[in-house]
Formats: structure tokens, C-alpha cells, sequence
């Protein structure tokens, strides 16, 4: 599956404090990942998404 980098403006202060409570960087990009997972879940259509599935 090919990937896209995508990029969000977010509150430079809340974004230094969050990597202070999540220590590793992963953690945080895998977290990111779950919610663009679960917004694609909820607004894209089950037939959408299935087609798309069958081609990866």
C-alpha cells in the first residue's frame, strides 16, 4: 500500500506537553494513525472502503 505524509497545524505548547507525557514518538504517530483510521471508518462508505480493500 502506498503511503502519504500528512501534515496538520496543531498548538505548539499543547504539542510540546503531549510529547512530554508520551515518551515515545511512536506511541504518538501510532495514536494519530488510530484517529485518521477511525474518521476514514466512520465517513467513508462500507462499499467505499471495500473496494478500495480489494486493491491493496
Amino acid at each position: 500500500m502506498k503511503q502519504s505524509t500528512v501534515q496538520i497545524r496543531y498548538d505548539a505548547e499543547k504539542l510540546r506537553v503531549l510529547r512530554q507525557y508520551i515518551k515515545d514518538e511512536t506511541e504518538l504517530q501510532a495514536g494519530l494513525e488510530s484517529l485518521l483510521q477511525s474518521l476514514y471508518e466512520t465517513y467513508v462508505p462500507a462499499e467505499v472502503r471495500e473496494t478500495i480493500d480489494g486493491r491493496n
